[in-house]
């Protein structure tokens, strides 16, 4: 029997993802796929071993604070005094 085989944004729509973020994980090798011609084809295994592993994709760290940095408060000086 044939492995099923699916289209980036099939493999999107099953891992609940942006197209370009399975493109990201193709590119840099962390989402198993063929070339066929000039379309991308991955195996339904492989999208469900990327999935079970977090669905890494090599994205560059976001510089957006997250709620509970923004919900810290600086700490004082320590003086106690007004100025």
């Amino acid at each position: 029997m044939a492995d099923e085989l699916l289209s980036p944004p099939q493999a999107a729509d099953i891992a609940g993802v942006h197209d370009d973020t399975v493109r990201r994980a193709i590119e840099f090798g962390l989402l198993k796929a063929l070339k066929v011609g000039r379309i991308w084809a991955i195996r339904r295994d492989d999208l469900q071993t990327w999935i079970d592993a977090g669905k890494p994709n090599h994205r560059r760290k976001s510089t957006r604070k997250t709620e509970a940095e923004k919900d810290e408060k600086q700490p004082d000086s320590g003086t106690g005094e007004d100025q």
